[in-house]
Protein backbone atom coordinates (compact mmCIF):
# COMPACT_ATOMS: atom_id res chain seq x y z
CA UNK A 1 0.00 0.00 0.00
CA UNK A 2 1.56 3.12 -0.70
CA UNK A 3 -0.68 5.55 0.71
CA UNK A 4 -3.73 5.85 2.22
CA UNK A 5 -5.42 9.37 2.90
CA UNK A 6 -8.83 9.15 5.13
CA UNK A 7 -11.07 11.89 4.07
CA UNK A 8 -14.18 10.35 5.76
CA UNK A 9 -16.84 12.36 7.43
CA UNK A 10 -16.30 9.84 10.53
CA UNK A 11 -12.55 10.97 11.05
CA UNK A 12 -12.24 11.10 14.94
CA UNK A 13 -8.88 12.56 16.31
CA UNK A 14 -8.37 12.67 20.23
CA UNK A 15 -5.07 14.44 19.68
CA UNK A 16 -4.21 16.66 22.46
CA UNK A 17 -0.82 16.87 24.19
CA UNK A 18 -1.94 15.21 27.19
CA UNK A 19 -2.55 12.07 24.99
CA UNK A 20 0.06 12.28 22.73
CA UNK A 21 2.16 12.07 25.92
CA UNK A 22 0.69 8.75 26.46
CA UNK A 23 2.38 7.12 23.40
CA UNK A 24 5.45 4.96 23.91
CA UNK A 25 8.15 3.62 22.33
CA UNK A 26 7.36 -0.04 20.52
CA UNK A 27 3.28 0.26 20.90
CA UNK A 28 1.46 -0.70 18.08
CA UNK A 29 -0.82 1.20 15.39
CA UNK A 30 -3.72 -0.07 17.10
CA UNK A 31 -2.78 0.86 20.33
CA UNK A 32 -1.41 4.43 18.89
CA UNK A 33 -4.69 4.67 17.67
CA UNK A 34 -7.01 3.62 20.38
CA UNK A 35 -5.30 6.74 22.16
CA UNK A 36 -5.31 9.25 18.85
CA UNK A 37 -7.95 7.78 16.72
CA UNK A 38 -7.53 7.59 13.16
CA UNK A 39 -4.78 9.45 11.92
CA UNK A 40 -5.39 12.23 9.44
CA UNK A 41 -3.21 10.17 7.24
CA UNK A 42 -1.00 7.25 7.19
CA UNK A 43 1.88 6.32 4.81
CA UNK A 44 3.18 2.84 4.36
CA UNK A 45 6.11 2.05 2.59
CA UNK A 46 8.71 -0.66 1.89
CA UNK A 47 12.29 -0.59 4.33
CA UNK A 48 14.96 -0.67 1.63
CA UNK A 49 17.63 -3.13 2.42
CA UNK A 50 16.50 -4.43 6.01
CA UNK A 51 13.20 -5.20 5.29
CA UNK A 52 10.28 -4.72 6.41
CA UNK A 53 7.71 -1.83 6.57
CA UNK A 54 7.52 1.77 7.39
CA UNK A 55 4.22 3.30 8.50
CA UNK A 56 3.90 7.14 9.36
CA UNK A 57 0.71 8.66 10.99
CA UNK A 58 -0.17 11.97 10.62
CA UNK A 59 -2.35 13.64 12.76
CA UNK A 60 -3.87 17.04 12.83
CA UNK A 61 -6.63 19.15 14.72
CA UNK A 62 -6.64 22.87 14.08
CA UNK A 63 -3.10 23.84 14.44
CA UNK A 64 -2.32 21.08 16.74
CA UNK A 65 -0.23 18.20 14.71
CA UNK A 66 2.06 15.10 15.59
CA UNK A 67 4.03 12.71 12.95
CA UNK A 68 4.18 9.26 14.36
CA UNK A 69 6.91 6.51 12.75
CA UNK A 70 6.24 3.01 12.74
CA UNK A 71 8.24 -0.01 11.78
CA UNK A 72 6.89 -3.15 11.68
CA UNK A 73 4.07 -1.80 13.24
CA UNK A 74 6.25 -0.60 16.40
CA UNK A 75 6.71 2.81 16.94
CA UNK A 76 9.83 4.41 16.71
CA UNK A 77 9.65 8.00 16.53
CA UNK A 78 7.11 10.78 17.28
CA UNK A 79 7.20 14.27 16.86
CA UNK A 80 4.56 16.84 17.66
CA UNK A 81 3.59 20.26 17.76
CA UNK A 82 0.48 21.90 20.59
CA UNK A 83 -0.81 25.30 20.83
CA UNK A 84 -2.33 25.22 24.11
CA UNK A 85 -2.05 22.83 26.87
CA UNK A 86 -5.68 20.38 27.01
Amino acid sequence: MASLVACHGGLTTKLTQANFDQIQHDMSTAEVKSILGDPTQSDSEPIPVVGGTKTTYTYNNGQDSAVIVFKNDNMETKEGHFTTQQ
